[in-house]
């Protein structure tokens, strides 16, 4: 149940990764607001991360090898 004013963006190319569109709604009552975003913006300023990578999907900080935010460290 999410007690927070979800997006009804659907259009929103952040819209897997933000936690206003992706929580679940609530049973009882939900608000959803349509949340003022630039026509060429990744996000609006109520953008949420939800902790999903945009690139490789996974969660958690954990990432695929190919992933492009992936860090290689060299150790000489």
């Amino acid at each position: 149940m999410a007690d927070i004013a979800k997006c009804s963006d659907s259009l929103c190319p952040s819209k897997d990764y933000c936690h206003r569109f992706t929580a679940p709604a609530s049973l009882i009552y939900q608000y959803y607001e349509g949340f003022s975003r630039e026509e060429d913006a990744d996000n609006c300023d109520m953008f949420w991360p939800n902790g999903k990578c945009r690139y490789c999907g996974l969660e958690n900080g954990i990432h695929k090898m190919g992933c492009e935010t992936r860090k290689i460290q060299i150790n000489l």
